[in-house]
């Protein structure tokens, strides 16, 4: 929320004089600043300052309240992380919730401190900002009343339901609305529409489509503007023709838009010109239009197992700005110079024109890359001209301490039937290492390209490791044999090293998730304070403006620049920064929570198939098993080790590897029981 600046001066009064002042004697020192009533409500509604009693008010420090987003467990207590610099964590048992839900923006109060992991324990106080309106929920029945149990285990059971004037029939998946208006210990919700039966793939993901409130279909009058800016782009007035330079693109085998193209040259001093040439949306969208206020509210595209929600018009990402081969596109380009040692010696970023001459899948890429003949000559002596500049590449990465954590994403595979039929991990082969070199080069040097001209953008930002994240992730990795050099903050090249270590073993999505955890989230924010995962300085998101919001932005303000104009917004690049790294963590919840959906339901039809898992954690209850074929955790409990102690291996501590077979798998409870088992020849 931005503040006006009658509200910033009456927040400095009470920051600075750390009193609990009223309105009377706020108007005595402040006789010159006008409606300080209305200056109060604006701090109020932000969360900036409270009520202290008798008509009175102090900001959050003074009446020791602390702001910030609750995280509900299935129990009912929640966990809140006040902001930065030194974020704070802060316990609350389930009856000092007040009725907050998951994801609610909330003030706390303090109690007593915690002191095995130096937070508070603490009681709400106020209900900031909800962060959600819709539910999605199996409707359930009794007695004539109506019930909804949420698909979100994070959300409380038995919902008193109002179904209007819906046909919704018991067990099957509802979309809801949320009634806040009952108080704030309970809430209702009304039925919206009945969205299928639980057992459906495309039901669960609908589900969490509902929960998250993710877009649906583009409204109308923006569709109407994409047809037409489709076929007259605005004009730009020195866009350079690099339409004789061969360049192509790599991408997955099922892509349908292709954002980034390639091309490489040797130039006569040696060395090596990069091309990295991006698809230029901002020629179709522009600041302010209808199509760019709705790629700002969606933030992001969502990658969902069955479907993708677009940022932008399907007649956009995949026909005029995809660089389909042997089609003019616009684009903008990084051209990075480097000497025999992959060093960058110069770069230029234009607006320009290309017509790419071949695309290639990612498969084809690894076979040229690895020796196989395209039967192009020219497109040979083009690739081996990219693998010597990616292995030179691989080496200063390495050399400047970069995070590397490899790949850990599973793509889900259905059946005729629609039904989730196995799950494949996303490559990490040496194609997709070189495409990501590449892009991350040509995203560092169009962030210091902005920095120099001082362009009002955002930046991708990630900050050092907490020391509290740093020593827990040593004691977790402790327990499977692997050790994190250093003390306090650990350097990224020292986190890189560990995972290596743990790859190729059954440990390594363990190890590299311990590894993740434990860093700081990236970010979007007008300071370009620098990527402590890539070890860079300087560093944007500049090579995927089809599909991110950050990106746009930023093709934006280059165009703006070579125009010579200031790019008109509604809202300041800050604001803009928040609410894309919000998007941005929705859709990373979307995607990962249908996944696991997907997972759980493949393996409900499984039960008795054998699986390899590793072995997570143990607990009094029973050993917590991560599937490595499987994107998913589940319970093998204590109960069943003593029943099947035959089939149990002698070595359980955390980080042995485990045969299980499923028990019991369900969806809708997120739930998976599994037993000890001994691992077939034959087995999946």
């Amino acid at each position: 929320m931005l503040l006006n600046g009658n509200a910033r001066v009456v927040l400095d009064l009470l920051s600075s004089s750390g009193e609990r002042l009223n309105i009377q004697a706020i108007n005595s020192r402040l006789p010159e600043v006008p409606d300080k009533t209305g200056a109060l409500e604006d701090l109020l509604a932000a969360g900036l300052i409270w009520h202290a009693g008798k008509s009175r008010y102090a900001t959050l420090n003074t009446l020791g309240l602390e702001k910030g987003t609750v995280r509900v467990r299935a129990d009912g207590s929640a966990v809140l992380f006040t902001g930065e610099p030194d974020p704070l964590r802060v316990e609350i048992e389930k009856r000092n919730a007040e009725g907050s839900l998951n994801g609610d923006l909330v003030l706390v109060r303090l109690l007593e401190p915690i002191l095995h992991n130096g937070g508070y324990n603490g009681r709400v106080i106020t209900i900031l900002k909800r962060y959600r309106n819709k539910m999605a929920g199996i409707a359930r029945k009794r007695a004539d009343k109506w019930f909804l149990d949420p698909l979100d285990p994070r959300m409380p059971r038995n919902i008193s339901l109002d179904p209007g004037n819906n046909e919704i029939r018991e067990g099957d998946l509802i979309g809801c609305e949320i009634d806040y208006s009952s108080g704030k210990s309970s809430i209702k919700v009304r039925a919206l529409s009945s969205i299928g039966s639980p057992n459906s793939p495309g039901a669960l993901i609908d589900s969490v489509c509902t929960d998250l409130e993710l877009p649906d279909d583009f409204p109308e009058e923006v569709s109407r503007e994409s047809d037409a800016v489709c076929i007259s782009p605005v004009p730009h007035s020195s866009r350079k023709d690099l339409r004789n330079l061969y360049t192509l693109t790599i991408d997955p085998i099922d892509a349908r838009d292709f954002d980034d193209a390639i091309s490489i040259e040797i130039p006569l001093e040696g060395g090596y010109r990069l091309g990295v040439h991006i698809a230029d949306v901002s020629a179709y969208v522009p600041p302010s239009s209808l199509v760019d206020n709705e790629a700002m509210k969606r933030g992001t595209s969502v990658y969902l197992p069955d479907r993708v929600i677009p940022m932008i018009p399907e007649i956009l990402s995949n026909s005029a700005c995809s660089l389909q081969p042997d089609q003019d596109r616009l684009t903008k380009t990084v051209l990075i110079n480097y000497d025999s040692t992959g060093k960058r010696t110069d770069f230029s970023v234009f607006s320009s024109q290309i017509r790419s001459r071949k695309r290639l899948n990612y498969s084809e890429a690894f076979a040229i890359l690895t020796g196989k003949s395209s039967g192009d000559s020219e497109l040979d002596e083009k690739f081996n001209h990219f693998a010597a500049l990616n292995k030179l590449l691989d080496k200063v990465r390495e050399k400047r301490g970069a995070v590397d954590l490899g790949a850990s994403d599973f793509r889900t595979e259905f059946s005729d039937e629609g039904l989730p039929s196995g799950f494949n991990r996303v490559s990490d082969d040496v194609s997709h290492r070189m495409i990501e070199n590449f892009m991350v080069e040509a995203n560092s040097a169009v962030a210091e390209f902005c920095k120099w001209l001082e362009l009002d953008v955002v930046y991708r930002v990630h900050g050092d490791p907490a020391p509290e994240a740093s020593e827990k992730l040593r004691r977790t990795l402790s327990v499977y044999g692997f050790s994190v050099p250093g003390h306090l903050s650990p350097r990224a090249s020292s986190l890189s090293k560990t995972v290596k270590e743990a790859e190729g073993t059954p440990l390594y999505p363990i190890v590299r998730d311990a590894v993740l955890r434990s860093m700081q989230k990236a970010v979007y924010s007008t300071d370009n304070s620098g990527h402590y995962g890539l070890a860079l300085r300087n560093y944007m998101h500049f090579t995927s403006p089809i599909r991110r919001y950050p990106d746009l932005l930023v093709h934006q303000a280059i165009t703006c620049y070579e125009e010579g104009i200031v790019p008109s917004r509604s809202e300041p690049m800050s604001s803009l920064a928040e609410s894309c790294s919000q998007l941005e963590r929705r859709a990373a919840s979307a995607e990962r929570v249908t996944t696991e959906l997907m997972a759980l339901l493949y393996l409900s039809r499984k039960r008795g198939k054998v699986f390899r898992g590793v072995i997570r954690d143990r607990t009094d209850f029973g050993l917590f098993i991560r599937l490595l074929d499987v994107p998913v955790e589940g319970l093998l409990h204590v109960s069943a080790l003593k029943k099947f102690r035959h089939l149990v291996p002698s070595d359980l501590t955390p980080g042995a590897g485990i045969s299980v077979s499923v028990e019991y798998a369900d969806p809708i409870e997120r739930k998976l029981s599994l037993l000890p088992a001994e691992m077939p020849e034959d087995t999946e």
